[in-house]
């Protein structure tokens, strides 16, 4: 029975069975469980110190593979873990500089107004309303410049 006449399973498996002994490759059996027998039969065949040999190539490949997968999950543990932290730091500096920024912003609504006031009693000078609200006469003369002009 030649190969291109293997037609079904069953015919498959008995010319495998029959001419194991003798094949030296894989015939073009595409299923895996032929190439499992296959590998079986040549492990098979080995004497001693070549299955010795044999196995510990395989643990090795085992042990490198599991290494390997180690690994991997220990990166993305890793790459998963600095996520979350920098988000979470993220969180945390943007509400410091939030109220930082919203702090500063209230100093500097409370010295437009008390220096606004100052100005509007018109008894101060621009060095004095200054010195008073603790900012620069430069500062001073903007908030002046955007007051209403009285007519």
């Amino acid at each position: 029975m030649a190969e291109t006449e293997l037609v079904n399973d069953l015919y498959r498996w008995l010319y495998v069975l029959k001419n194991l002994s003798s094949m030296d490759k894989l015939p073009h059996l595409r299923k895996p469980v032929f190439k499992k027998l296959f590998k079986l039969a040549e492990y098979s065949k080995l004497n001693q110190e070549e299955r010795d040999m044999y196995n510990v190539s395989l643990k090795n490949k085992w042990d490198a593979q599991s290494i390997r997968e180690s690994q991997e999950i220990a990166l993305e543990r890793a790459l998963t873990e600095g996520r979350i932290k920098g988000k979470i730091e993220g969180k945390i500096e943007g509400k410091i500089e939030g109220k930082i920024e919203g702090k500063i912003e209230g100093e500097i609504m409370a010295k437009t107004e008390v220096i606004t006031n100052l100005l509007s009693l018109g008894t101060f000078s621009i060095s004095e309303v200054a010195k008073l609200a603790s900012v620069s006469e430069d500062f001073v003369k903007k908030i002046e410049a955007d007051l209403p002009k009285e007519k």
